[in-house]
């Protein structure tokens, strides 16, 4: 055996496993460039970028080019440092990093001693410059303060303009028939055509949303209508990107309870008509998250967090159809005659008479109409 039939497989094994794999990242960017009062690029400019909720710093340095980069950011509100020797210190707040987003915030510095601050005051870009993507963020207050249909979070994708629902039916939807919410228009595209991730990872079934979380643990999500981005690809509509909540220094939570009874709500007119039994749901949940802190052994606060939630769910729906499938007395003591008066159509055969017939199969009529009950 050659050195080369021992390497090929080998090396084509390694491969393999170094290729790495494509996803809409749902975490946002922060970038820009540092310049001196000349406008001239400044080398080697130290940039520290800090998450204001959960404390944690990232530390990166300016290129040859006087631009920085800090990736992979959890969405959330940044504050940016910037240090050089013979310039005055560069800070500035508020600045808010969303799903997905590429925020560019370029720096001036001033020609001073470095324990000197310049503090800068400015709002966030509103238009990222730095990629062609399109969309519009809902965020956690819009999500937790509107009114939440079903506790579905993604049907709140109608508040991006171009986003239209098409469901199967616009009554009761449950949190896991996810079906129902799945069907949405956007700018033209067919229903069935969008793309629905969670932190970045494919989150769908079929062409459907697989899970839709409550709306506790969800941080924001965003409606990309329009993504150039070769990663989001996967369908022609648009990407749906929903970023779950990490946890924060300080300890958020909430607690609720949504009951639909016909004690205080009326029912559907015509199922009242009908003496139909009304229609009861309940709906209970929670969510909590903070640091991890063990008393005397550690101390999480800047450095590890926690998200837990729950949610669960309790209905009665006497569908007339359902209730219309309930077999009489005369079915279930086996008497099965009065499918034959309605048509041929309910024939009922013998499954024991298949036979085959020029490649198929064919069954016999059933001589009884009466059987044993189970």
């Amino acid at each position: 055996m050659t050195l080369r039939r021992v390497f090929c497989p080998a090396i084509l094994a390694l491969g393999c496993f170094a290729v790495p794999l494509a996803a809409q990242e749902a975490r946002g960017t922060l970038l820009g460039r540092v310049t001196d009062p000349s406008d001239a690029l400044i080398v080697g400019a130290r940039v520290e970028a800090q998450n204001v909720d959960t404390g944690v710093r990232f530390n990166s340095s300016t290129n040859r080019t006087g631009d920085y980069i800090f990736p992979l950011l959890v969405p959330g509100t940044y504050s940016i440092k910037v240090e050089h020797t013979g310039f005055k210190t560069v800070a500035r707040g508020g600045i808010v990093v969303r799903v997905a987003d590429q925020v560019t915030i370029n720096v001036a510095m001033e020609v001073g001693q470095a324990s000197q601050t310049v503090e800068v005051k400015a709002e966030s870009p509103l238009l990222d410059t730095s990629s062609a993507s399109m969309g519009q963020v809902v965020n956690s207050r819009t999500i937790n303060e509107l009114p939440l249909k079903d506790g579905m979070v993604v049907t709140m994708a109608t508040l991006a303009p171009g986003v239209i629902f098409t469901p199967e039916s616009a009554g009761y939807v449950r949190p896991f028939d996810t079906s129902s919410p799945s069907t949405m228009s956007i700018d033209g595209t067919r229903s069935g055509s969008n793309q629905f991730m969670m932190d970045g990872a494919p989150n769908m079934q079929g062409t459907q949303i697989a899970y839709s979380p409550p709306p506790g643990v969800v941080e924001e999500f965003k409606v990309q209508s329009a993504s150039f981005d070769a990663a989001s690809g996967f369908m022609g509509g648009a990407a749906i990107n929903m970023s779950l909540k990490s946890g924060t220094n300080l300890p958020h939570g909430q607690v609720y309870y949504f009951m639909q009874n016909p004690v205080f709500t009326a029912d559907k007119f015509f199922r009242l008509a009908a003496g139909k039994p009304q229609f009861r749901l309940y709906r209970w949940g929670g969510s909590l998250s903070g640091p991890v802190v063990i008393p005397k052994i550690y101390n999480g606060r800047n450095r590890t967090f926690f998200m837990y939630g729950y949610e669960g769910i309790w209905s009665f729906d006497p569908s007339p159809w359902v209730v219309e499938a309930v077999p009489t007395q005369a079915m279930r003591n086996g008497d099965l005659s009065s499918l034959l008066a309605l048509g041929s159509r309910y024939q009922i055969y013998d499954p024991y008479s298949i036979v085959p017939v020029n490649g198929r199969t064919s069954r016999s009529p059933c001589r009884i109409t009466k059987f044993r009950p189970l």
